[in-house]
C-alpha cells in the first residue's frame, strides 16, 4: 500500500475496474419482490412495522410486545436471507435503543439485531454495514451490566468475521467501544480491550487503526478516558525498546519499531494533537494520565519529537503541556516536571535547555504576540510564565527569555485594549508573573535593553527606552533589594551610557539622550533617602574601580541572571555609599558638558542633578565643584539664557547651596546672575513660563532666607538696561503670582523694595511705567496685599504720634512737635507713594480699604497698635491711613531748619487725605471739575508714536465733556436739553385717557457726537493705544452716562469695534500657547494679550450694562401703569393684556429697534465670551499645548475663564432669555437624536453661571418656547424678539437636556412653574404638536428627579404629575399621531429634501440626518421613559394604563401596516422590550407580540435586527406565554392523501397547506433558536412527534413533503439549542432523513420526488451544522457521510470511498476524483459552516442550488472535516446561527 500527500489528486482507476461508479441501490431496495415468499415475508414484517407506528409506543411494554411481534416475523421466514423494508428495520431498532428506555428493552432488542445478523450472513452485514451500525454504536455509553455481555457478544460474533471490511466503520466502532474501558476496574474492561485489540488484529492495518484511535482521542472529549487507558497499555515504545515488564511479549526489535512507526505514519502531527487534546482536557485525571504517558513513552529527549516531529508541533505540544500548570495541582506539576527536566536529577537544567526550551519559549512568544486573543487568553500566557518559575531549572532559563517580549505584548496591548478592564485583566497577571522574578533578572534585562538603546539608531531606540519607563511606571520595583542594590547601579549605569565618563564616544540624539535622563530621573525618583548613603572619603581604591563602573556592573547581572546550585546569587560589585558619590559625581558631570556646550536637554540634566543633591550625603572632597560654578557663570553670560538651562540652575544654586557646596561670593553672585536671566521671562508679552520662572524665584528665596534675591530684583529693576515700562510689568507679573500663593505669608521679604521702586514711577505722569503701573493698580485685585506694606513702614515712623485730646474746633490741645533726628524725609516718601497711588484708586480699591481690617485677628499687630497709641479696636485700611495722615498734619517743626521737611510731609499727608475723603465710601464728599480736552487733539495724536500722552489727553477730555453738560452750546449740552424738555412736555400719563394717535408727533431723531464716537472706535482699533488700553476703557465708562442719549444709536459701532478687537486679541494668545521651541514675544506694543483681553472685555460690559439700563428706563416711561383688578392668566400672564393701551406706532417701532439693537450686540457678546470660556474648559480644548507651559496656560485661561464667566452671569441676569437662546443656538446636541447628545460646556456653562439657577432658566425657557408656537398667549414683556435661529423643537431638546442635567434638589424651585406650564401646554395642545413628545420626556425626568426628593406634599404632587403626564402621552398619539410616519415607510430610512416636511408643512433643513431619527422622534423618547414608569405615574394600573396606551396608539398599528417589517426600527423594538420588562404588564403587550410572530411577513425582518433585538423580544415573550410551542405544535396537522388527491382545488389546498405548515415550523425553529439552551427539552418528545408526522408526508399528501427543508430548519435549531444528551431519540430519525436526501442527488434516486431542490440544500446544511458542533453522538455516524479519518487526505489510487457524500460526489462528477478539490468545499477556519461564507457569495444572484451550493459543498467536505479536527480549532457555532437565522428570515412566504 502506498500512503502519501500526492495520493490526494486523480484516482486513474478504481477497485472495481469501472470507468465510472457504480451506480448506488436506494436503501430498501429488494431484487426478489415477485417471490411469493418474499411478498408474504414482506407482508408480515410490514405488518410488525405498522405497530410501532399506528401504537403510538408510550411505555417499554409497548417496546418489548412491537420487538417480539418483528422478531417473529423474522423467524417466520428462515430460509430467506434478505430483510424487507430493511432500513425501516434498522430504523425502528435503532429508536427502540433509546437511552430512556430499561435495559430490557436493550436486550430485547439487541436480540433482534442477533437473529437479523445470523439471517443475512457475514456478507449481508458487511454490505449492509451503514445501515446496521448506526445505532449499536452508542449503546456502551448507557448500557446497564447486564446489557454489556449481550452488546459485546454481538460484536465479537458477528462483526469480527467481517475483517477488514470493518475499515470504513473503524473510528465508530473504536467510539463505541471506548465507554467499556474507562474504568480499569471495571467488570467488562477485559473483554472489551480484547474485542479492540481483536478488530485491530482483523483490520490488518496498525498505522491506520492508530490513527482512528488518535482522532477518537481529539474529537470525543467524553470518551477520553476510555482513550487514555488503551493508550496506557497498547501504545508503542517510540524508541524501539521493550517496556518495562514487557521483554517475554514475543517481539523483535524490528518488530517494536514497526509498531512504532505505525503510530507515526504517515506523519506524527495526530499523535501530538491528541496529546495536546489530553492535556487541554477538563478532567483533572485525564490531564494527569496523559503526562503520565508522555513521560513514560514519549520523554522531551525522544527521536520522534526531536527528529520527526515538525517545530511548529513540537511548540504546540510542548506550550500544551505547560498549560496544565493552570490547573495550580501539585500531581500535574510533578509529572509536568519530570517530562520537562528528564529523568536524571543532575543533568536535569541541561536537559531541559536542550531539548524543551526552545520549543517552549517558542510557544509562549507566539502566544503573546496572538492579535486577536480576549483579555482571558492575554493573561494565560502571563500565569504560564509565574507557575514555571516554580522549578528554577525551568524558570531560570525561560524567565530571560521572555521577560522583555511579555513586558512588550503588555505594553502593546496597553494601547490596543479596547477597555479599561481588558487591560487589567492581562495586567493583573503580568504583573503576578513580574512580582515572581528575581530582582536581579529584572534589572538585568533592563540594563541589556538599555545598552541595546543605546547601540542602535532612530525610533527603536527610544522605543527601548520606552519599554524600561513602562516597567518602572507599571510594575512594583520598590522591594528592598531593588532599592538598595539594583536602582543606583542601573541608574549609575544611565549616565556612563550617555557619556558622563567619557567612555562612550558615540553621540546621542537629542530624544534618545532626554528619554535617557528622564528613565535615570525616574528611577533615582523610586529611591528613598534612608537607602542612600556616602562614603566619607576617596581613597585609590575607589578610583581604580571608577575606571570600569560599566563592564563591572554588566558582568554582576551576567552573572546574577544565573543562579548557583544552591539558589544563591553574586554580591554586588560596589559598595552602595561608592554607587552613590559616582552618580552625584557623573551627574554634575554631565550637567557641566551640557552648560559648556549646546545641548537642549540641560534643564532634565539640572532637574535629575537636584534629586540627586536632595539625596546623597555631603561629599567630604569634590574637587569639581568650582568648575561647576565657572560653567554656570559662562553660560549665565548668555542673553537670553534658554529658560530651562536658566531654571535648572536656579534649582541646582538652591541645592548645592543648602548642601554647603557652594561659597558667599559664589552664591552673590550666581543669585545675582540667575535673577537677572529669570527677570527676562517675566515678560507678560510672552505669559509661557511666568509660574516656572517665578517658582525657581521662590525656591532660591525659601533656601536663602534673606534679602539677597530681593536686592538682585532691585538691582536689575534699577538697571540702566530697563527700558520704559519693561520692570514695572515684569514686576506686576511677579507680584501677582506670589501673592496668590507661591511667596505665601512671606511675600514682603522679596517684594517690599521693588514695590516702591515701581510706585515711584507713578510720580511721573508722563513715564511710561507710571502709565502701566495706573492701570495695573486699578484692575489689582490683591491691593490689600499692597496697602499692609505700608501700614508695617508708617506703623515703624515712630514720630507720628497721637495729638490727643482735641478741642470743639478739632485742634490739638497739645500740638506734637516733630525733631530734627526724625526720619521725615522716609515718611513724607511713603506718604507720597500712597498718594499716588489713591490718585489713581478705583472704587474697588476704595472698596477694599474701606472694608479690610489691618489687625484682623492678629495678636501681633494689635500689640503693637496698643505700644502705638491707635487703641485696642480694629480699624479698616480707610481709617487707619486717615489717622495716621492726620497724625502727620497735625504735627509741627521744632524750628526753621526742619519747616520745610514737615512742609513736605504736609503736603503728602494733605494729598493722601484728599484722596480718601474722594472715595465713595467716605461721608465727605467733594465735587470737582477740571478744564476741558479737544477731542480734535486726541485723534491727530492717535495714530503717532505720542502713545501715552493719550493718557493726559483722556483726562482733559472727560473733564471737559463733563462741563461741556452746562453749556447749551455744546453737543452734549445741547443733547441733554433736548431731552428734559422733551420730559416736561410729556408730563405724567395716564393710561385711561384716550389719546389720539394721529396727533402724536414723532420724537426727535438725536444725533450722536460723531467726532467722539470716531475718536472711541479709533482709540480701541489703533495698536498704538493698546498700551494705554486701561485708560481708554476707564475713559469709555467714565463718558456712558454723558451718552446716554444716544446711546443706542453708538452701540452697534462700539461693540462691533470691540467684539473684532477682542477676537484679534484672543487668537493672539492662543498662538503665545501653541508655539513651542524658542520663546516669541508677540509685537503688542507694550501691553500683553491677556491684559488686553480683559481691558476689552471691561469695556465691552460696560457699554452694554449702560445700554441696556437705558432701554429699560424707556420702556418703563413708554408702558402704561397696570391695573390693580387685572386678573391672572396663569403663567404666561393674561392673553388680552394691553389689547385696549394706546400706543404710537412710531413709538412703538423705535422702542423695538432699540432693544433690537441692544439683544444683537448681546447676541454677539455671549458668542464671544462662550468660546473664551471654552478655552479654559479642558473638556472641551483640543489644541496642542507646549508641555513646558502648561501652569501658566492653566492660570491664564482659568483667568479669562472667570472673566467671560462675570460678563455671561450680569447678562443672564439682564437678559435671561436673549441669552439663553443664544447659548441654545451654539448647542450642537440640539439637532441629535436622543441618546446622542453630547452635554458638553453650554450645559457646564449654564450650570455656572450665578445668573442662571433654574428657577431663572426654567421660566425663561419656557417663554422661548411659547414665543415660537403660540406667541399670541404670552405677555409681550415675555415675548422672545426670535433673533436666534431655533425652532420649537431646538428649544425643548435643550430643556429635556437641561432637566436632566439638574440635580434632584433644584426640583424645589421650579416645580410650580413646570406644573403651570404643563397644564396650559395640555389645555391647547395643538400649537405645540410638534414638541409634545419632547415635553414627554421632560415630564417623565421631573417625575423621576421627584421620586429622589423629598419635599412639599409628595403624595399630591405626584399624583399630579402622573395626571399631566397619562394627559400628555394622550395627546401626543391624538394631536399627532405619533406612529403615522412609521406605518408607511421604512425606518430607519435617508431622508430627502422634498420628505423634510413636518406636519405644519415647515422645512427642517438640519433636523434629520441620514439614517438617523428626529430628536423629537416618539419611539426613542418613550424607550427611555418607559424604565422609569413606575416612578412617574407610581400606582401599578396607572403603568398599565400607559402602557396599553403606547401599545394601541403605536406599537400595534406599526406591526399591522401595510410596510411592516420595513417600518419596523431597532428603536422601537426596544421600547417594546422595555414595555416587556414591566412587572405584571403582560396585558398591555403580549396580543401584539403573539399577532406579529404568527403574522407571515414576521419572516421578512433582515436577520440582523432579528439577532439584537428580536431574539431578546421573544425570551421575554416565552416567559409571559409558556405554552406558545404546544399552541404552534397543534396547529401542524398530520399528513393526509384523502380527498387531495383529484378534485378541483386539490393542488391549491395542498399549497396553502404546505404554506401554513412551512410558517409554522419556522415559527418553531425560531422560538428553539431564541430561547436559553435546553429551554423546550421538557416539550421535546411533542416536537419529535410532529417531525416524525411531517417526514412521512409524500409529494402528493396535505401537506407534502415540500416541507422537509423547513423540518430541517428545525432540527438544525435544535441541534444549536439542546444538549446532545437529549437528543439521542433523535439520531435515528437524523440519519435516515440525511441519507435519503443524499441519495436522492443521485440520478434515479428519488423516484417518489420526496425531496425538492430547497429540501436537499436544507438537509447539506444540516449536515454541515452537525460536522462543525461535532456532537460526541453524531461522531459515532459521521463515518456514513464524509470520510473522518486520515483516508481523506492519504488514500490509495485505488481506494474507494464509502462515506455517502464521497460517492455521490463521485456519481455526480462522472468517475471524476472526489478528491479533485478546486477549495471551494475547504474552510480556511477549520470548524467554520460552508455555507456561511456561500450565503456571502451567492448574495445577489440568482444560483443553481444543486450546481452552485450543494455540489461545491460536498466536493472536498471529507478533506475539510479531516482538517478541521487537525487544526484543533474550535466550533464556529455562532456562524452556525447566523446561517439558520439567514434561511430562516430570508425567504419571502409565498402570500401575506
Amino acid at each position: 500500500m502506498s500512503l502519501g500527500p500526492a495520493s490526494r489528486g486523480h484516482s486513474p482507476a478504481l477497485s472495481s475496474g469501472r470507468s465510472s461508479p457504480q451506480p448506488r441501490r436506494r436503501l430498501d431496495e429488494d431484487p426478489t419482490r415477485k417471490d411469493p415468499k418474499y411478498k408474504r415475508f414482506s407482508a408480515s414484517i410490514d405488518r410488525a412495522l405498522a405497530l410501532f407506528e399506528s401504537n403510538n409506543l408510550q411505555e417499554w411494554a409497548d417496546y418489548i410486545s412491537f420487538l417480539g411481534r418483528l422478531l417473529k416475523a423474522l423467524q417466520s421466514h428462515p430460509s430467506l436471507p434478505l430483510i424487507p423494508s430493511k432500513s425501516l428495520v434498522a430504523q425502528r431498532l435503532a429508536q427502540c435503543l433509546n437511552p430512556r428506555l430499561p435495559s430490557g428493552v436493550h436486550q430485547k432488542t439487541i436480540e433482534v439485531y442477533s437473529y437479523i445478523f445470523s439471517l443475512i450472513g457475514r456478507d449481508g452485514l458487511s454490505s449492509d454495514l451503514a445501515l446496521w451500525t448506526p445505532g449499536l454504536t452508542p449503546v456502551l455509553s448507557y448500557a446497564s451490566l447486564t446489557l454489556k455481555p449481550h452488546y459485546l457478544d454481538l460484536l465479537e460474533r458477528f462483526y469480527l468475521p467481517i475483517g477488514t471490511a470493518l475499515r470504513p466503520t473503524l473510528k465508530a466502532l473504536i467510539l463505541a467501544l471506548l465507554p467499556g474501558i474507562d474504568e480499569e476496574g471495571g467488570e467488562y474492561f477485559d473483554k472489551t480491550l480484547a474485542l479492540i485489540d481483536a478488530i485491530r488484529k482483523e483490520v490488518k492495518d496498525d498505522a491506520y487503526f492508530w490513527q482512528c484511535v488518535l482522532l477518537a482521542t481529539i474529537t470525543a472529549p467524553a470518551r477520553r478516558q476510555g482513550a487514555l487507558a488503551f493508550l496506557g497499555r497498547r501504545i508503542p515504545k517510540l524508541d524501539g525498546k521493550a517496556n518495562d515488564g514487557a521483554e517475554g511479549d514475543g517481539k523483535t526489535e524490528e518488530e517494536r519499531k514497526a509498531d512504532a512507526d505505525a503510530l507515526i505514519s504517515p506523519e506524527p502531527g495526530l499523535l501530538v494533537r491528541a496529546f495536546c487534546a489530553g492535556l487541554g482536557d477538563e478532567q483533572l485525571l485525564v490531564q494527569r494520565g496523559f503526562l503520565d504517558l508522555l513521560v513514560t513513552e514519549i520523554p522531551l529527549s525522544s527521536l520522534v519529537l526531536q527528529k520527526k516531529v515538525s517545530k511548529a508541533d513540537l511548540q504546540l505540544l510542548v506550550t500544551s503541556a505547560a498549560g496544565v500548570v493552570m490547573r495550580r495541582d501539585m500531581s500535574l506539576n510533578r509529572r509536568l516536571w519530570a517530562w520537562f527536566l528528564g529523568p536524571e536529577e543532575a543533568n536535569a537544567h541541561a536537559y531541559f535547555r536542550d531539548y524543551g526550551l526552545e520549543a517552549l519559549v517558542d510557544g509562549l512568544l507566539k502566544m503573546l504576540d496572538w492579535p486577536d486573543a480576549t483579555p482571558a487568553e492575554r493573561a494565560r500566557p502571563y500565569r504560564i510564565c509565574l507557575s514555571l518559575m516554580d522549578r528554577w531549572e525551568v524558570g531560570s532559563l525561560v524567565a530571560p527569555k521572555l521577560f522583555l517580549p511579555a513586558i512588550e505584548s503588555l505594553r502593546a496591548f496597553e494601547k490596543i485594549a479596547p477597555s479599561k478592564e481588558a487591560y487589567n485583566e492581562a495586567f493583573r497577571s503580568a504583573s503576578m508573573f513580574f512580582d515572581g522574578i528575581e530582582a536581579g533578572l529584572i534589572w538585568g534585562q533592563m540594563l541589556e535593553k538599555i545598552n541595546t538603546a543605546f547601540s542602535e539608531d532612530g525610533d527603536s531606540a527610544i522605543d527601548h527606552l520606552q519599554t524600561v519607563r513602562f516597567i518602572i511606571r507599571t510594575f512594583n520595583v520598590r522591594e528592598e533589594e531593588m532599592l538598595r542594590v539594583h536602582a543606583p547601579m542601573l541608574v549609575l549605569a544611565v549616565l556612563r551610557f550617555l557619556g558622563a565618563d567619557g567612555e562612550r564616544s558615540r553621540d546621542t540624539t537629542y530624544e534618545l539622550s532626554r528619554n535617557g535622563f528622564l528613565l535615570a530621573e525616574e528611577i533615582w525618583e523610586l529611591i528613598p533617602a534612608t537607602k542612600i548613603k556616602s562614603s566619607a572619603t576617596s581613597n585609590s581604591s575607589d578610583e581604580d574601580a571608577a575606571q570600569n563602573i560599566l563592564k563591572s556592573i554588566q558582568r554582576f547581572y551576567r552573572r546574577d541572571q544565573v543562579r548557583s546550585t544552591d539558589g544563591s546569587t553574586s554580591t554586588a560589585p560596589f559598595q552602595p555609599s561608592q554607587v552613590a558619590d559616582w552618580i552625584f559625581k557623573d551627574t554634575a558631570s554631565v550637567v557641566q558638558k551640557a552648560l559648556e556646550g549646546s545641548s537642549s536637554d540641560v534643564d532634565i540634566r539640572c532637574r535629575l542633578f537636584v534629586n540627586v543633591t536632595r539625596k546623597v550625603p555631603k561629599l567630604s572632597d569634590w574637587p569639581d565643584a568650582k568648575s561647576l560654578v565657572s560653567s554656570f557663570i559662562s553660560k549665565l553670560q548668555l542673553d537670553p539664557v534658554p529658560f530651562g538651562a536658566l531654571r535648572g540652575m536656579a534649582n541646582m544654586i538652591s541645592a548645592m547651596y543648602s548642601k554647603g557646596y557652594l561659597s558667599v561670593q559664589d552664591t552673590d553672585s550666581l543669585v545675582a546672575s540667575v535673577t537677572s536671566g529669570l527677570w527676562f521671562y517675566l515678560s507678560p508679552d510672552a505669559p509661557k513660563f511666568h509660574v516656572e520662572s517665578i517658582k525657581a524665584l521662590w525656591n532660591l528665596q525659601n533656601v536663602l532666607r534673606d534679602r539677597r534675591v530681593e536686592a538682585s530684583i532691585a538691582t536689575v529693576m534699577t538697571s540702566p538696561y530697563a527700558h520704559g515700562a519693561e520692570p514695572g510689568r515684569n514686576f506686576a507679573v511677579l507680584w501677582n503670582h506670589s501673592v496668590s500663593g507661591l511667596g505665601g505669608s512671606a511675600y514682603h521679604m522679596m517684594l517690599t523694595r521693588p514695590l516702591f521702586l515701581f510706585m515711584d514711577s507713578l510720580a511721573d505722569d508722563a513715564n511710561e511705567m507710571s502709565i502701566f503701573a495706573r492701570g495695573w493698580l486699578q484692575t489689582l485685585p490683591s491691593i490689600n496685599k499692597l496697602f499692609w506694606i505700608f501700614v508695617e513702614k508708617l506703623i515703624g515712623c515712630q514720630f507720628l504720634r497721637d495729638p490727643g485730646e482735641r478741642d470743639a474746633d478739632g485742634a490739638p490741645r497739645k500740638r506734637p512737635l516733630f525733631a530734627e533726628d526724625d526720619c521725615l524725609e522716609i515718611a513724607t516718601y511713603y506718604f507720597q507713594t500712597l498718594l499716588n497711588i489713591l490718585r489713581y484708586a478705583t472704587n474697588n480699591m476704595m472698596a477694599q480699604l474701606a472694608t479690610e481690617l489691618v489687625i484682623n485677628g492678629d495678636e501681633s499687630k494689635a500689640k503693637t497698635f496698643a505700644q502705638c497709641e491707635y487703641g485696642d479696636e480694629d480699624m479698616t485700611l480707610h481709617a487707619f491711613f486717615a489717622k495716621v495722615a492726620l497724625r502727620a498734619i497735625d504735627g509741627d517743626a521744632t524750628d526753621p531748619r526742619t519747616a520745610e521737611r514737615v512742609s513736605k510731609l504736609h503736603k503728602m499727608a494733605l494729598g493722601v487725605l484728599h484722596q480718601l475723603l474722594l472715595s465713595p465710601y467716605s461721608k465727605p464728599l467733594a465735587d470737582m471739575e477740571l478744564e476741558d480736552i479737544l477731542t480734535a487733539r486726541l485723534l491727530s495724536i492717535m495714530e503717532t508714536k505720542e502713545t501715552f500722552v493719550q493718557v493726559s489727553m483722556l483726562d482733559v477730555l472727560h473733564e471737559a465733556l463733563k462741563l461741556s453738560l452746562n453749556r447749551p452750546t455744546s453737543h452734549l449740552g445741547h443733547l441733554r436739553l433736548l431731552s428734559r424738555n422733551l420730559e416736561i412736555k410729556a408730563g405724567p400719563r395716564n393710561a385711561a385717557t384716550p389719546v389720539d394717535v394721529e396727533k402724536l408727533a414723532p420724537p426727535p431723531q438725536f444725533t450722536p457726537p460723531m467726532q467722539l464716537l470716531k475718536c472711541l472706535v479709533g482709540g480701541f482699533s489703533s495698536t498704538s493705544s493698546r498700551p494705554v488700553l486701561d485708560s481708554w476703557i476707564f475713559f469709555l465708562g467714565e463718558c456712558l452716562p454723558l451718552i446716554s442719549d444716544v446711546i443706542f444709536q453708538m452701540l452697534i459701532p462700539l461693540v462691533e469695534c470691540l467684539c473684532n478687537q477682542i477676537k484679534t486679541t484672543f487668537e493672539s494668545l492662543k498662538a503665545v500657547f501653541r508655539e513651542t521651541g524658542k520663546l516669541h514675544v508677540p509685537e503688542s506694543c507694550g501691553k500683553s494679550p491677556e491684559s488686553t483681553l480683559v481691558a476689552l472685555l471691561n469695556g465691552l460690559e460696560q457699554i452694554l450694562a449702560a445700554a441696556h439700563d437705558r432701554l429699560l428706563m424707556e420702556e418703563l416711561k413708554s408702558t402704561g401703569p397696570k391695573s390693580p383688578d387685572a386678573p391672572s392668566a396663569g403663567f404666561f400672564g393674561n392673553m388680552v393684556s394691553g389689547v385696549f393701551s394706546v400706543e404710537s406706532p412710531l413709538n412703538r417701532s423705535a422702542a423695538a429697534n432699540n432693544r433690537l439693537t441692544v439683544l444683537l450686540c448681546f447676541q454677539d457678546t455671549v458668542k464671544i465670551c462662550y468660546s473664551i470660556w471654552s478655552w479654559g474648559d479642558v473638556n472641551s480644548n483640543g489644541e496642542t499645548l507646549d508641555a513646558l507651559s502648561r501652569e501658566s496656560w492653566q492660570y491664564t485661561s482659568l483667568r479669562m475663564k472667570g472673566r467671560a464667566r462675570r460678563i455671561l452671569e450680569h447678562m443672564f441676569a439682564a437678559e435671561t432669555l436673549e441669552c439663553l437662546e443664544t447659548l441654545i443656538e451654539l448647542w450642537p446636541g440640539r439637532v441629535a437624536p436622543l441618546g446622542e447628545r453630547n452635554v458638553g460646556s453650554i450645559f457646564r456653562l449654564v450650570n455656572v453661571l450665578d445668573g442662571s439657577r433654574p428657577k431663572h432658566t426654567i421660566p425663561a425657557i419656557f417663554n422661548a418656547v411659547y414665543s415660537r408656537t403660540n406667541p399670541s398667549a404670552l405677555d409681550p414683556s415675555r415675548r422672545s424678539t426670535l433673533t436666534a435661529e431655533l425652532g420649537d423643537v431646538d428649544v425643548v431638546v435643550f430643556l429635556v437636556e437641561y432637566a436632566r442635567s439638574l440635580e434632584d434638589d433644584a426640583m424645589d424651585e421650579i416645580w410650580a412653574d413646570c406644573m403651570v406650564f404643563l397644564r396650559d401646554v395640555l389645555a391647547n395642545p395643538f400649537p405645540h404638536r410638534q414638541i409634545l413628545p419632547s415635553l414627554l420626556s421632560f415630564t417623565a425626568i421631573l417625575g423621576e428627579k421627584v421620586d429622589n426628593t423629598n419635599f412639599g406634599e409628595q403624595k399630591k404632587m405626584r399624583k399630579e404629575l402622573g395626571d399631566l403626564f397619562l394627559r400628555m402621552l394622550t395627546a401626543v398619539f391624538t394631536v399627532a399621531p405619533a406612529g403615522s410616519r412609521s406605518l408607511e415607510l421604512p425606518a430607519p430610512i435617508p431622508i430627502s429634501s422634498l420628505e423634510k416636511a413636518e406636519f405644519d408643512g415647515e422645512l427642517r433643513p438640519d433636523r434629520t440626518a441620514k439614517g438617523k431619527t428626529a430628536p423629537d422622534d416618539i419611539v426613542p423618547i418613550l424607550v427611555s421613559i418607559v424604565p422609569i414608569l413606575r416612578k412617574v405615574v407610581l400606582e401599578p394600573e396607572r403603568v398599565i394604563t400607559a402602557s396599553i396606551s403606547i401599545s394601541t396608539s403605536l406599537i400595534g398599528p406599526i406591526f399591522r401596516s401595510k410596510a411592516f417589517p420595513h417600518n419596523v426600527s431597532p428603536t422601537l423594538l426596544d421600547l417594546v422590550y422595555q414595555l416587556t420588562r414591566l412587572q405584571n404588564n403582560q396585558k398591555a403587550w403580549k396580543k401584539e407580540l403573539s399577532d406579529v410572530f404568527l403574522d407571515p411577513r414576521f419572516f421578512l425582518n433582515p436577520p440582523s435586527l432579528v439577532k439584537d433585538k428580536w431574539i431578546p423580544l421573544t425570551i421575554q415573550y416565552l416567559l409571559a406565554d409558556r405554552e406558545r410551542m404546544m399552541e404552534l405544535l397543534s396547529r401542524i396537522t398530520p399528513p393526509t392523501t384523502a380527498g387531495v388527491l383529484f378534485g378541483v382545488g386539490a393542488g391549491s389546498a395542498r399549497l396553502e397547506a404546505d404554506r401554513r405548515t412551512a410558517l409554522n415550523l419556522k415559527r418553531i425553529a425560531f422560538l428553539i433558536f431564541a430561547n436559553e439552551h435546553d429551554a423546550f427539552v421538557p416539550k421535546l418528545t411533542e416536537i419529535e412527534e410532529k417531525l416524525v408526522e411531517l417526514l412521512s408526508a409524500t409529494a402528493v399528501s396535505s401537506p407534502s413533503s415540500a416541507t422537509r427543508g423547513e423540518v430541517y430548519l428545525v432540527l438544525r435549531a435544535l441541534a444549536l439549542k439542546t444538549s446532545h444528551v437529549h437528543m439521542s431519540s433523535l439520531w435515528p430519525l437524523i440519519n435516515t432523513e440525511l441519507h435519503n436526501a443524499l441519495v436522492a442527488l443521485a440520478p434515479d434516486g428519488d423516484p417518489e420526488h420526496t425531496f425538492n431542490d430547497a429540501g436537499i440544500l436544507q438537509a447539506c446544511k444540516l449536515l454541515d451544522t452537525l460536522i462543525v458542533l461535532a456532537p460526541d453522538e453524531f461522531q459515532l455516524h459521521e463515518w456514513l457521510f464524509v470520510t473522518d479519518t486520515i483516508e481523506a487526505v492519504y488514500h490509495t489510487h485505488d481506494w474507494t470511498p464509502m462515506a455517502l457524500v464521497d460517492q455521490v460526489v463521485l456519481e455526480l462528477s462522472g468517475g471524476r476524483g472526489a478528491y479533485e478539490n478546486d477549495g471551494a468545499g475547504v474552510q480556511g477556519a477549520g470548524r467554520r459552516p460552508w455555507f456561511l461564507r456561500a450565503r456571502t457569495a451567492a448574495k445577489g444572484m440568482e444560483a443553481d442550488v444543486r450546481r452552485d451550493l450543494v455540489a461545491p459543498f460536498l466536493r472536498g467536505l471529507s478533506i475539510a472535516t479531516y482538517e478541521g479536527t487537525y487544526a484543533m480549532a474550535k466550533p464556529d457555532v455562532e456562524g452556525c446561527g447566523e446561517v439558520l437565522l439567514a434561511d430562516l428570515f430570508e425567504e419571502v412566504p409565498t402570500s401575506a
